[in-house]
């Protein structure tokens, strides 16, 4: 009886035991679980690490030290398709081209659905007048990241130099209405409703623009030219002199000014000033004959409107 009576205890001391061990083990596991999460939690921050210090290298134009530390984040994180793109954009820095195209490859391939490199590969693409491959990259980055009006206008204006206007004012309108309080991409698109004949509608974009940048006269005269074809010559003559004040030894300026009073019949004022501009230099002629055939084209575009 008393054999029975070890042999259970010797059984239910083992079975303890290899509970014990059991949930040791288990332990052990869990352990090594979270000691690996955090060893892996410290390398994703020490790679991001090195991605912001070569930003701050790059941005303080140490070019190569900021290469060095995209490397690193590279080289600690290789499918990393932010990382690749950020050290493809520093090669592009530093006219390392084949160097660059090789990380945007890799990146794209690693992350087909990522704007980032999409963006940096389409304007190496466009950098080598490849408009149609750049165009290809910057709608995968359009589709990917929607909500960002520069990828619109990067689309808009690729579509607009290889002659698509119509859809370039459909993109370059999308990044409008994305961002609303960006000058530049009001002007854009009143430049390429202009280019369509869309004379009163590039009117109110181009306003918009001036309104957004009343600092900038190029804006002013460009509204202006526009303006003048639509037949608003009061608002065309207030917006060259509101360029001109901000830009009083502007020749170029001075004389779409007078060809804005020649068209209000103001003779003896266009004669005064054309009189006290003298020679233009090649520079200003090209530049008042663009303005002067972008007027002739809109006065054309807007009568046949009317």
């Amino acid at each position: 009886m008393s054999g029975d009576s070890g042999q259970l205890e010797f059984e239910i001391g083992d079975r303890h035991e290899r509970e014990r061990l059991v949930r040791h083990s288990q332990r052990m596991k869990a352990e090594d679980e979270q000691r690996r999460h955090e060893d892996m939690e410290l390398h994703a921050q020490t790679a991001h690490l090195c991605l912001r210090l070569g930003d701050f290298y790059v941005k303080s134009g140490n070019i190569q030290r900021g290469i060095a530390q995209y490397r690193r984040a590279v080289k600690m994180d290789q499918d990393n398709a932010l990382f690749r793109t950020r050290l493809g954009d520093a090669y592009v820095l530093r006219d390392m081209i084949d160097q660059a195209l090789a990380q945007y490859r890799i990146a794209v391939k690693a992350d087909p659905h990522l704007a980032d490199p999409r963006i940096s590969l389409g304007d190496l693409y466009r950098r080598f007048g490849m408009n149609v491959q750049a165009l290809d990259q910057y709608r995968v980055a359009v589709g990917a990241a929607p909500d960002r009006a520069y990828y619109h206008f990067k689309l808009a204006d690729t579509l607009a130099a290889i002659d698509r206007p119509e859809e370039a004012v459909e993109e370059m309108a999308a990044a409008v209405g994305l961002a609303p309080e960006e000058a530049f991409y009001h002007f854009r698109l009143g430049s390429l409703q202009l280019r369509l004949g869309q004379v009163e509608e590039a009117v109110a974009q181009l306003s918009k623009a001036a309104e957004l940048a009343p600092f900038d006269g190029y804006y002013l005269v460009r509204y202006a030219i526009a303006s003048l074809a639509m037949g608003l010559i009061v608002e065309s003559i207030d917006a060259f002199r509101s360029a001109l004040q901000m830009d009083p030894r502007n020749r170029c300026y001075r004389v779409l000014l007078a060809d804005a009073y020649l068209a209000a019949g103001m003779e003896d004022e266009a004669a005064a000033l054309v009189s006290a501009v003298g020679e233009l230099d090649g520079y200003e002629m090209d530049f008042v004959g663009r303005r002067r055939l972008e007027l002739n084209q809109a006065e054309i575009d807007a009568a046949r409107t009317r």
